[in-house]
């Protein structure tokens, strides 16, 4: 099958495919059959995830408005209740951004996914193993990233939410140590005149609160994308890879062709395989692909990625791949250190892979149909897939006639 009707019978046929929905199973079901019509033996491996990236966001800055009624409640009570919503919202989305266990996870409703995987011998006995993921579900179309405009107001969403639950925790903080004045006769707590100039200053960070709550609500609201770049581009690339493998298997090198579920609502179908797979082999590597075929973009590979924490790609991987760019520039191919969104990349640095991703680019910086209805077949460009096809191919080769690649 050519490489363009891979994402034609993903966007296409199959459609949008939101993270935990019928169609993401309908999909893949289609990576077995593709993977079984390869005489290779697919396995599916069941997970369970959440069903957004926006509620865990929603709902912290949900709770972030309850601890400013509570802060204009009977005090001290009010600022303690307020204090303690307050830093545990905090603490646990910047776990969310981490890919950690925390609390906001523990609250919201989960739903079984699945990731579909094969693996490729080498001709010889296995020294590493090279675990390929392209995810295969697609994200929603929200209003952040409808435009250039909109997409410079997301970027700043994450430091502004954090950033509005920071101050107020600490003018919560500050409240608790203020005298507190009591009623003749009641013993109640009123805030003195200081104290309630906090009360009024918390209502700055609660309306920047309300606007990325606003923004999540719409987000989780929006119609899911076709998906057809972002990502069966990638999964059209890792299946040509899976059949060049099968024609001309590496030497020492087993690769294991992932196509991963749930990418788009925190990448929980990577973190359920790569957790699974670290522990077969000393030596493991962790490829990802992600977004490779947009028309007018070139190949590109990821030299490390930012959205709370910094995920890096393995220097000896960055090695090998800086000399496969040098050594074909036909492939018009470069590297690019990415920020404010997350991949699969930040997983396996997570786990303790030696990680790598392969992406594409604009020169110009556009990112294109990322996220939007727009993101169509006739978005991508097969050129540019072949030339990503080939470049993975050349970054694999090279890793596997390399001793100690890594």
């Amino acid at each position: 099958m050519a490489i363009l009707d891979t994402v034609r019978a993903l966007a296409e046929e199959i459609g949008p495919r939101g993270s935990t929905t019928d169609t993401e199973r309908k999909a893949a079901g289609y990576l077995t059959e593709r993977l079984s019509g390869l005489n290779l033996d697919p396995q599916t491996q069941s997970f369970q995830s959440a069903l957004s990236a926006y509620h865990p966001f929603a709902l912290a800055m949900g709770v972030t408005l309850l601890s400013v009624v509570l802060f204009w409640q009977t005090q001290p009570v009010g600022a303690v209740a307020a204090l303690a919503l307050a830093a545990t919202v905090l603490v646990s989305l910047i776990q969310e951004m981490r890919f950690r266990p925390n609390l906001l996870r523990w609250m919201l409703p989960i739903e079984d996914s699945q990731n579909v995987y094969a693996r490729i011998a080498p001709r010889e006995e296995a020294t590493r193993s090279v675990v390929i993921t392209a995810h295969y579900d697609s994200h929603r179309t929200p209003l952040v990233f409808s435009s250039a405009g909109w997409m410079k107001v997301f970027g700043l969403l994450t430091p502004i939410g954090i950033g509005s639950i920071a101050v107020l925790a600490g003018l919560y903080l500050i409240g608790l140590f203020l005298p507190i004045d009591l009623r003749p006769g009641t013993g109640i707590g009123m805030f003195t005149g200081l104290a309630q100039i906090l009360r009024f200053v918390s209502l700055i960070p609660a309306v920047l609160v309300l606007l990325v709550f606003g923004l999540m609500w719409q987000a989780d609201r929006s119609p899911y994308s076709p998906g057809a770049n972002d990502n069966a581009s990638g999964v059209a690339v890792a299946l040509a890879l899976a059949e060049r493998a099968q024609a001309e298997p590496f030497a020492r090198t087993e690769l294991i062709i992932a196509f991963t579920g749930c990418e788009e609502v925190g990448c929980y179908g990577a973190d359920a395989l790569l957790a699974t797979f670290k522990a077969e082999r000393a030596e493991r590597i962790h490829f990802t692909i992600d977004q490779v075929g947009g028309a007018g973009d070139d190949p590109g590979i990821v030299r490390g990625e930012r959205f709370l924490v910094s995920a890096a790609s393995d220097p000896g991987l960055l090695a090998i791949a800086d000399a496969v760019i040098a050594a074909h520039p036909d492939l018009k191919a470069g590297t690019r250190t990415l920020s404010g969104a997350y991949g699969e990349l930040s997983l396996g640095v997570k786990h303790g892979y030696k990680s790598i991703a392969l992406g594409a680019f604009s020169p110009t910086g556009d990112p294109g149909e990322w996220h939007r209805p727009t993101d169509t077949v006739g978005r991508v460009d097969a050129a540019v897939l072949a030339r990503s096809e080939e470049l993975a191919w050349l970054l694999l080769r090279g890793i596997d006639g390399a001793p100690g690649a890594g």
